[in-house]
Formats: C-alpha cells, structure tokens, sequence
C-alpha cells in the first residue's frame, strides 16, 4: 500500500465498520419483516460501496469477501424471491466473515505500523485523526440547537422583565446574556460546518493510487476548498463522491496508449470543484477522459427493457445521458470489483433526492465527463429569524444577525452620523434588492424594521415585519413552505 493510502487506513477502517452495521441493521430488519425490499436494497448498496472502499484501498481479500456478500444480495433481489430464515443466516455469516477479515486487516495495519517506527510515532498515526477531529453526532448538534434557541427565547422574556424595572444592573447582565446566546450560535454553526478542502485531498490522493492500480496516469485539480458544508451532508456525499470519483478513472479516464493516439496528455485530469450558490453548494467531478455516447446508453438501455421504443425516439441526448441514474442500468458486459452491477449512479441519485439535492450530466464524446451536485449547503435544525417583505416571507440564518427590531427614525439618523466618518459606514438596504434605502422610508414616523447583520458588519436589512424566531428542518420545511432562506453574506458578495 503507498503511503498517501496508509493515511486514511483509520478512515477506512471506520467507514468499512459503518457499512457492516447498515448490513447487520438490515438483516436485523428482514428478520421481522422479509419482504422488506427497501431493507434488502439498502444492504445490497452497503455491500456494494463496501467492497468499492476495499478495492479503492487495495485490500483484495475483503474486496473479495464483499463481492461475494454483494452476490448473494444480488442473487436475491434480482429472482425476486423473499428471504428465509437460512438465507439470512448465511448473510450474517458472510458478513461477520467480513467483519473478521476486518479485524485482522486492521491489527495487521497497527503492527505493521509500530514495526515500521517507534511505539510513539505508531500510536500517533492511529489516534492523531481521532484527537484532531472529534465526530459529533447531528442529533447531539441539533439538540444544542433546540437549547440555544430555547434559551434565546428564556433571554427575551427577561429582557422584557428587565426594560420594566429600569435598573442598571439588569440592563448590564441582559447585554451579557444577549452576547452569550449570540456567541453560542456562532460556535455551534462552526461546529456544524467543514471546508470541503479535506474531503478533496483525500479523495485526491486515493484516487492517485487508484490510478496507478489499473496501469493509469491521473493528476488531480481541487479548486474552491475553502466552501463550507455542514458535516451531515459531508457524510451523506461520501458514497456518490465515491461513486462518481470510480467511474471517473474507471471508465472514464483512458490508458496512456489510448490517450496518446487521441493526441492527449499522457496522464488523464480529475477536477473536484465547490462553488458557493446562495444557500447550496455546486460540487462539480470532471474528467478529461473518453467522454459517453449518449447513443450508445439509449441503445442499451432499451435493450435492457428500460425504456420503450417510443421513448427512444423521442430523446434527446441529454436525457439519455440521464439514463445512467436508472437502476440496474449498466454498460458493462462483465462483473468485476470495479463495475458491472449498474448500481453505482442509481445511489448517487437515491442519496441527492435523499438531501433535496440534483444532479446534472454533461458529457462530450473524446472530451470528457462533468457531473455536477447540486446540494443544500446543510441538512438539519436550522434556526432562523422570520421576515416579511409585501406577501413574501424569508428566513435569516440568526447566526449571521447581530440584531432584529423596529428602530425609530432619530436613532437610524443617530447611527448613520456616528458611522459617517468611520471606514465601515452603517447602511440600510432592502431585503430583496439590496440597494440602499430612500431616506423617506427612513424617516418613516412608526419606524423601521431592521435586520442588523452580523457580518459582514455594518449593514441593516429593511422589512416589513419581523415575525420572530423558529426553527425549520433544513431544507425540507423551507422548500415545502416555499421559503427562501435568505444569506446576506453570500448574495452580498455575488
């Protein structure tokens, strides 16, 4: 195994137990209900990406071991037939083989480890990852939350209670608590968000060897590494990154010989990009390589039975290049580890419709491929502040408002004289054009409702209404009631 490999040997010792224990919970669930068919095609998929983890890292033996797992799944889905009480115990069987194999490999990985250096540095390369980078569950984040906001709601009231006394000291421990809450929602946003940066690497180094075992040359471009996603959705990228990233040198890049009689360099190119889109992320997986024949996959998938004749004669070529995301499509004439099943595309399908995310397909034949993910940039409790502009209401991640309330004209006129001559002026914009205010609106006798931004500092959003806090499960809840979720700090800066 290279050395840039043996760096995500913990990683993939982690992620391979994940994937077991989808299998074992599967099982767990086809026992009480066989013919669970959603069941046994999520434990067919683990076994699948399970096996595409071990060949990635070049471990033939569980690669194997899992092809072996993945056929006996495959076995059973494709006859139909409901599992037994045998079949599942010889599933269990193969899997806690798996499991076994597992072990070893792990305990191999450690021993080699410390044969290789001292006990100290061995004992750093296995915890190191683990001390540096602490897994908090999405639950447990969603939770702190819930309390945060229930707090912030705890905090208004005794401000309230605290403008009816009018004592000093009350005011004093108010702004305290009111910093406090806003600095707790700040650390958990942080807590809930990672640059894509360290996803990128990994799976650039990986792919480098994967490269190399099948006799290929690839250099691989990471760009935008500093876009942030919350780590659910990192998580739930993982697989069709995994996919897309396979079938990239797979199929797509070309072996050197091919490469030069098409007049290409020698080594194939992979670009991973993320651009930030208001509130979601463009994850982009390109390649330089042979390209798809959007003829060629409708001819197969109509000999496949999947689509009808007059479906193929009314298409065109972006929808056929669509029809790689069907289920059990393939192009592959045989099994192998590295393909042949034609599940790979049908998860990453199944995984972004499963985070109110889509994909997009385009491909030039001799020229290459680009997928492009279109996600949220978070899944999960997001609190947020409610807003009305005429009939429309919007919600403002409170992370990023410093404050919401209705400002009477003397103190906007106050504030806007005392930032005058500082180099970061206080400014009003509208919440849907973002251009500056008039000073009629202003000055308006009843006063103005504004929305302070906590960055970028120094800008005040007008609305109509402010409607008060709540929390949305993001993006579900904002997509169904159709509202858009407002990020001041992204549109600012397009």
């Amino acid at each position: 195994m290279s050395a840039d490999l043996e760096k995500y040997r913990s990683l993939y010792f982690a992620e391979a137990q994940e994937q077991l224990a989808a299998i074992h919970a599967s099982l767990d669930a086809l026992s009480d209900a066989p013919a669970n068919r959603n069941e046994l095609n999520a434990a067919f998929r683990a076994a699948h990406t399970l096996k595409a983890m071990s060949a990635t890292m070049g471990y033939g033996e569980l690669t194997r071991a899992s092809h072996s797992l993945e056929d006996l799944f495959a076995r059973i889905k494709n006859q139909n037939e409901t599992p037994t009480d045998l079949s599942i115990r010889l599933l269990r069987n193969a899997a806690e083989e798996i499991n076994v194999r597992l072990r070893r490999a792990e305990t191999a990985a450690v021993i080699q480890a410390t044969e290789k250096d001292s006990v100290e540095p061995a004992a750093q390369v296995f915890t190191s990852p683990l001390s540096a980078n602490v897994r908090v569950r999405q639950q447990d984040l969603n939770l702190l939350l819930e309390l945060i906001a229930e707090l912030a709601a705890s905090s208004n009231v005794l401000e309230h209670a605290a403008a009816q006394t009018q004592s000093p000291h009350a005011d004093s421990a108010i702004r305290n608590q009111r910093e406090l809450v806003r600095e707790l929602r700040r650390l958990t946003w942080q807590l809930n968000m990672s640059p894509v940066g360290p996803v990128f690497d990994r799976y650039g180094r990986v792919l480098t060897e994967l490269a190399r075992q099948q006799n290929k040359t690839v250099r691989v471009v990471t760009q935008g590494v500093d876009v942030e996603l919350c780590h659910a959705m990192l998580d739930e990228l993982n697989e069709p990154l995994l996919h897309l990233l396979r079938n990239a040198i797979t199929h797509g890049i070309e072996l050197p010989a091919e490469r030069t009689w098409a007049q290409k360099d020698n080594a194939g190119t992979v670009t991973l990009r993320a651009q930030r889109k208001g509130d979601r992320v463009l994850i982009q997986v390109g390649d330089d390589g042979r390209g798809m024949d959007a003829g060629a996959i409708l001819q197969a998938a109509y000999s496949q039975g999947l689509v009808t004749r007059e479906q193929r004669r009314s298409m065109n070529a972006k929808d056929a290049l669509r029809l790689i995301l069907l289920p059990n499509f393939s192009m592959a004439h045989t099994i192998t580890p590295n393909a042949g099943r034609g599940i790979g595309m049908s998860v990453v399908q199944e995984k972004l419709n499963a985070v109110g995310g889509h994909i997009d397909i385009r491909s030039e034949l001799g020229h290459g491929t680009v997928f492009t993910l279109d996600v949220p940039r978070l899944v999960g409790l997001l609190e947020v502040e409610l807003v009305r502009t005429g009939t429309r209401i919007y919600a403002i991640p409170t992370v990023q408002i410093a404050g919401a309330r209705i400002w009477l004209a003397p103190e906007v006129a106050k504030r806007q004289k005392e930032s005058s001559n500082s180099a970061n002026e206080w400014r009003v914009l509208d919440v849907e054009s973002f251009k500056a205010v008039s000073k009629a609106q202003l000055g308006a006798p009843a006063g103005i409702s504004l929305v302070e931004l906590q960055e970028p500092q120094g800008i005040a959003l007008r609305v109509d209404e402010l409607l008060g806090k709540a929390l949305l499960n993001y993006p579900f809840a904002v997509r169904a009631a159709s509202i858009p979720l407002l990020d001041p700090a992204a549109l600012l800066q397009t």
